[in-house]
């Protein structure tokens, strides 16, 4: 519990700033929270940092309140319809006006932590400086950009571009390949596309699928149990009982989702991400029937082509880039943007500090860290808890899997506040 003292906030994107809105909603004063974040404003991180209007919101509104008490906050606040997708620069902005004034902005980054003697905990920053917080709550999103095996003894070049979200400007070209047809993709196409109407996309992924669409009305998710899907098999045997109703049945996992993750064994949890993940993805994280028309139009026109195959060469020259195929189709392209996501293990200062410190571990299968998720705690590597360091969204992932939606971070957040103010 922390009824004084400073409380360190460790991120300052999404899941950071609804931390902090769960702490004042909880009673914590706002002077009493600060957060360290080396960008320019709170509230966005990789998700919400775009100012492109294309790039939309994949969840609906009604979903999207930054309180878990409060579920139709951001639909009163933005006025807009319960099932839309807004603009995802909209939602960095509500987030910064729900946290309010008074929280200290450190723009800088934490590169270790130490637990005192009288329970506390010193923080460690890249300048040099060390600072006493009464609790730290670690909240440092995603990993790295996801690379592809075809790049991994690649040599540099300005003509591939590994991380899309490095920088929120694509370069200027007419032709731009991209690996990977997921979320990422969707984002970075119509931005190039956007620009002019001679621009191109030719998409290259193992699959060839795009991510499913969200339906133009709202649906009921079904209500399954625990039980019902508690073993890979089930959960198979579950989704394959759908049918064309599979909307309702992924949505129906919403609540159940950590429950069934823990119930798997680690076999079965890694069986899952390799063979059923890409379907999951496509299915679970949709996006907006617009985005879905868009996306459509452009391929019916010609401009974005969507292919299935595997790259076995890459050959960038000097004002362009070239993706051979297996079956010996080669696609040319001015720029390569990789568009795969991210991975689960998070390689930041902080993070390689604790492990290397062997102050905690990585968590199952390498996924975020050691927490134990009835709680919120940091794990040392005995699995023991730290007494007032938490851990919030995908650093959960191995414990909790889908950590990473607003939905389960605010549901996280005010548990974990509501644990701190008693």
């Amino acid at each position: 519990m922390v009824h004084s003292g400073k409380i360190l906030i460790v991120g300052g994107g999404a899941s950071g700033v609804i931390s902090a809105i769960a702490l004042r909603h909880a009673g914590f004063k706002i002077e009493q929270i600060e957060i360290v974040e080396p960008r320019e404003f709170l509230g966005e991180g990789l998700a919400y940092q775009t100012r492109d209007p294309h790039h939309r919101l994949n969840v609906p509104s009604s979903r999207m309140s930054a309180f878990e008490e409060l579920p139709n906050d951001f639909v009163e606040w933005s006025n807009a319809p319960e099932y839309s997708f807004l603009e995802r620069r909209t939602y960095g902005t509500y987030l910064r006006n729900r946290l309010g004034e008074g929280c200290t902005h450190i723009r800088a980054i934490v590169t270790d932590l130490e637990v005192r003697s009288d329970g506390g905990v010193r923080a460690t920053f890249s300048s040099g400086e060390s600072k006493n917080y009464a609790a730290v709550i670690l909240a440092m999103g995603h990993g790295k950009a996801r690379i592809p095996d075809f790049l991994h003894d690649f040599p540099e070049s300005s003509r591939v571009i590994p991380d899309v979200w490095d920088s929120n400007t694509l370069p200027e070209s007419r032709t731009l390949l991209c690996f990977g047809t997921g979320l990422s993709f969707i984002d970075i196409a119509l931005a190039h596309l956007s620009r002019d109407s001679r621009n191109k996309v030719i998409a290259i992924s193992g699959s060839g699928n795009l991510p499913e669409r969200h339906v133009q009305f709202p649906i009921t998710p079904f209500t399954p149990t625990v039980d019902e899907v508690s073993t890979l098999p089930k959960l198979r045997e579950y989704l394959a009982s759908a049918g064309d109703m599979w909307r309702e049945a992924v949505d129906g996992l919403r609540p159940i989702t950590e429950a069934m993750w823990q119930k798997f064994s680690t076999e079965e949890r890694a069986e899952f991400l390799v063979v059923d993940g890409s379907w999951w993805s496509r299915r679970r994280h949709r996006i907006a029937p617009e985005v879905a028309d868009q996306v459509e139009a452009e391929i019916e026109s010609g401009r974005l082509t969507v292919v299935k195959g595997k790259v076995v060469r890459v050959t960038a020259g000097e004002h362009h880039v070239d993706l051979e195929l297996e079956n010996g189709k080669t696609y040319s392209g001015d720029y390569l943007a990789i568009t795969i996501g991210r991975v689960y293990e998070l390689t930041d200062p902080l993070t390689m500090n604790l492990l290397k410190g062997g102050k905690t571990s990585r968590g199952p299968l390498g996924m975020g860290l050691a927490v134990d998720v009835s709680t919120g705690l940091l794990l040392r590597v005995d699995g023991t808890s730290y007494p007032q360091i938490y851990a919030i969204g995908p650093l959960r992932s191995g414990e909790a899997f889908e950590s990473t939606a607003i939905p389960e971070i605010r549901k996280q957040c005010s548990a974990l506040a509501k644990r701190m103010s008693v």
